[in-house]
């Protein structure tokens, strides 16, 4: 098996941070709106997760390592939506 270089799996803890650092940013400038706006910090960390991801060169493992990006950010932000979510007035 062989070892995946460094930077290729550095790649994907970028997108996980953006996702938490958005999900902060929409808690403290809109807790209110949260649903509204984490919808779109996942969206943004799709982007940013493809433009990684094809900005390099391509190697075997791009669809895994793209996976694995956006996977950590749903859980991210899943995590944020169900601390968000209760302190909504829905």
């Amino acid at each position: 098996m062989r070892k995946a270089s460094s930077w290729q799996w550095a790649s994907v803890w970028p997108v996980w941070l953006l996702a938490a650092v958005g999900a902060v940013l929409v808690a403290v400038l809109q807790p209110s709106d949260g649903i509204v706006w984490l919808p779109i910090v996942l969206g943004t960390c799709t982007l940013v997760a493809f433009a990684i991801q094809l900005g390099g060169p391509t190697e075997p493992g791009l669809v895994d390592r793209l996976a694995a990006a956006l996977f950590g950010s749903v859980v991210v932000l899943a995590v944020a939506s169900a601390i968000l979510v209760p302190l909504t007035a829905l």
